[in-house]
């Protein structure tokens, strides 16, 4: 049971450990989360499913809310996170966290990939529409 704190306190870890001070206040969590949930909203396509839970309105997303996504998904969306909230303090990111972000982003896109299945019927195939070349 993964909760969206889970993934706003994941992020705020890897800033921390990246050598960054930034003091979040009960105000700066809430816009944090508001900034998770568009995030989401951006990344959720009929490609990729993340499972994400939204709220029924934007105001009514809590931390304590259920986040929805499976354990192996909160690398990657925490790390895309933590470049948000860089760029929300106006901090510059460093080079090791961008690329931990872009390795943990691109794991969690090449995971949750829905590859759309090939059935063969007989009206997906054209007839006459192979080799071109003549023969004179």
């Amino acid at each position: 049971m993964i909760l969206k704190r889970d993934i706003v306190d994941r992020a705020f870890k890897l800033l921390s450990m990246s050598g960054f001070e930034l003091d979040d206040g009960a105000e700066d969590e809430q816009d944090i989360l508001q900034t998770l949930d568009d995030m989401m909203a951006e990344l959720q396509t009929d490609n990729y499913d993340f499972g994400y839970l939204f709220s029924e309105d934007v105001t009514e997303s809590y931390l304590g809310d259920l986040a929805g996504i499976k354990r192996d998904a909160i690398s990657g969306i925490a790390h895309k996170l933590a470049l948000r909230i860089c760029s929300l303090f106006g901090k510059t990111p460093p080079v090791l966290l961008l690329n931990q972000a872009d390795d943990a982003y691109n794991a969690l896109l090449t995971r949750y990939q829905k590859i759309p299945l090939v059935t063969e019927r007989e009206e997906n195939w054209f007839y006459g529409v192979g080799n071109k070349v003549r023969w004179w």
